[in-house]
């Protein structure tokens, strides 16, 4: 038998034709193989996606996945979406609201002033830049807040982008930011030290529940692994604050226990050098500090003038009192004196391996014994403890 076929005519292919018997030429298994591949396409498109899970469904959610995006810059907001497919086609479908709620600077609603940006925005980027204070040293914005890079101050919590931290400082600068804490806080759980903060007494912290796992790992210090993130009021002074401290060891080791320290009591009493942590310190006591009024007055009128009512006086309370005591200085100058009582760390421990050598916080340095971080001011882990 034999077929004619017509390649002019290219309407119709030759198997629409009556005449045409595929199985007849032995094709029908052919036929079959394409029904096959047609039912293995439907089977694979009704199997189950594994990454469909309670997790990506959650993305798709638009109040799920904007609340999750307030708290993500835009750098973490693409890694998230990079993860699976899956996550990527949820974060799709919202990408113009997500863009617009992602984590913002805390200083992107300040004006920044065109003529002070120029001038203070190389001095301002180095960390050991000489200006203590918040209000001294302002918000430390020089120019337009980044949203690619966006996270929380390593000490004070405060929200700001890459353009509003402070340079790192080189690794070889970490060894100064150690500070020697008590016997008391070297024999605590690394978890109570943790959940301690400013704000909270020792009652309230004692009892919630202690952390572990990851959530310790990130409450510890990771200046030395991490990125170190400060907002520029925080990381203006740390040189200045780290030299100080280091200062007053060398200044300690100058004088031998043999001669009674000249007068300052080495490690005697209350004159001894205090804990890292200060109030926060597990055997924390109470002592009197004098304060020049001069001084702690303007901080009160300057603080007063924006929080106190127009009928409120602050110069009412700046008279000689219980807390302030008037002393006659040379010359027959009268000063006034603040007196507090004010939360201080114990004494931390002095060795005489150290004092031998004119050395000090050989063990912290070195990470045999446990230390506070005086940038982040949080606890460094010590070689017996387990993170």
């Amino acid at each position: 038998m034999v077929v004619f076929v017509d390649l002019d005519d290219e309407s119709e292919p030759p198997e629409v034709g009556g005449h045409w018997d595929a199985r007849h030429f032995g094709l029908g298994n052919t036929v079959s193989e394409k029904e096959k591949e047609k039912e293995l396409e439907v089977e694979n498109e009704e199997r189950d996606n594994p990454n469909r899970n309670a997790s990506t469904e959650a993305l798709g959610c638009y109040p799920v996945v904007i609340s999750i995006a307030s708290h993500l810059d835009l750098n973490t907001l693409d890694a998230l979406s990079q993860t699976c497919r899956q996550v990527r086609v949820n974060l799709l479908q919202f990408r113009t609201q997500l863009l617009s709620t992602t984590l913002r600077c805390s200083n992107e609603p300040i004006q920044s002033d065109p003529e002070r940006s120029l001038r203070y925005r190389a001095r301002s980027a180095d960390w050991y830049f000489v200006e203590v204070g918040r209000n001294r040293a302002g918000t430390g914005k020089v120019g337009q807040c980044a949203r690619d890079l966006v996270g929380a101050c390593r000490r004070c919590g405060d929200v700001v982008c890459r353009n509003c931290t402070i340079k790192p400082p080189a690794p070889v600068l970490l060894r100064h930011r150690h500070r020697r804490i008590c016997t008391a806080c070297s024999r605590v759980p690394l978890s109570y030290l943790v959940e301690q903060s400013s704000e909270h007494d020792h009652t309230s912290s004692s009892a919630t529940k202690p952390l572990s796992g990851d959530n310790l790992r990130r409450a510890v210090c990771g200046c030395a692994t991490d990125v170190v993130w400060f907002c520029q009021p925080c990381g203006r002074s740390l040189r200045s604050v780290d030299s100080e401290y280091e200062s007053i060891w060398k200044w300690r080791t100058r004088y031998l226990p043999s001669l009674g320290g000249l007068g300052v009591g080495i490690g005697e009493g209350n004159r001894g050098v205090p804990c890292g942590r200060g109030g926060d310190c597990v055997a924390a006591r109470e002592v009197e500090q004098e304060i020049d009024c001069d001084a702690e007055d303007a901080r009160e009128i300057e603080s007063s003038s924006r929080v106190v009512s127009p009928s409120s006086s602050p110069g009412s309370s700046m008279g000689p009192g219980y807390a302030r005591h008037e002393i006659e200085g040379i010359g027959g100058v009268v000063k006034k004196k603040l007196v507090r009582m004010v939360k201080v760390g114990a004494c931390v421990p002095e060795f005489g391996d150290e004092k031998e050598q004119g050395k000090f916080l050989v063990r912290e340095i070195e990470g045999r014994a446990r230390s506070w971080c005086g940038w982040c001011w949080r606890v460094i882990p010590g070689v017996e403890d387990v993170v």
